[in-house]
């Protein structure tokens, strides 16, 4: 089952990129001196372009990923499986701890976690490494893009699709965020996906506002 599409509608942004967008902000100077105070965001598209190099070792990610993958000897989709390793681990970081669906490219969607109602939920990389050891997910292996929904307190929701690109030699993110997110919320996250994997661009194309 794909997520349902949300309606279009969003204020195209070009102006939220550059070196001082909002993916850049000031980290001193009085708030005064901030580019604009303004409401949160009711959604925000971000588009991420990731240098073509191996995964940083950060709190065992790589080891377990790389165990995990020998495992079940996924050679042509192992670099995009890493990279979702790290992505889902920044999301984490950033209170993205439910896993709501998600789905490979070629093959469709894939079973979701277990359900663990009453217990400590664990982390969405765990999840991962988990449901990638079942036989269900042995379609992996040629798969070109891994998209999931991740949820957060709040009513927070995040579509994201990371892609694995042949000529290039590397590999893109687009993230959708849905809810309610101040510009800290969202630069927070920016900066763990920054500190876990090898960001070489981030760029806002969409932005629309909670109503006042």
């Amino acid at each position: 089952m794909t997520p349902p599409a949300f309606p279009a509608g969003g204020l195209s942004a070009p102006d939220l990129t550059g070196p001082t967008s909002i993916l850049n902000w000031p980290i001193s100077g009085p708030r005064s001196q901030r580019r604009r105070k303004q409401r949160p965001f009711a959604h925000i598209h971000i588009e991420v372009d990731l240098r073509p190099e191996t995964l940083a070792a950060n709190g065992g990610i790589v080891g377990r990923i790389e165990k995990v993958l020998r495992e079940r000897e996924v050679v042509e989709s192992a670099d995009l499986l890493r990279f979702t390793a790290g992505v889902l681990h920044a999301f984490s970081a950033a209170g993205f701890v439910r896993i709501r669906h998600w789905e490979a490219q070629p093959g469709g969607w894939l079973p979701l976690p277990e359900d663990r109602s009453g217990a400590r939920s664990e982390e969405p990389l765990g999840h991962f490494l988990r449901a990638l050891r079942g036989d269900a997910w042995s379609q992996l292996k040629a798969s070109r893009s891994f998209s999931m929904r991740l949820g957060a307190m709040g009513d927070l929701h995040a579509d994201v699709v990371i892609r694995r690109l042949h000529r290039e030699r590397h590999h893109t993110v687009s993230i959708d965020l849905r809810g309610r997110f101040p510009e800290a919320t969202v630069d927070d996250l920016v900066g763990a996906l920054r500190s876990r994997t090898p960001v070489r661009s981030t760029k806002v194309t969409e932005a629309s506002y909670v109503p006042t």
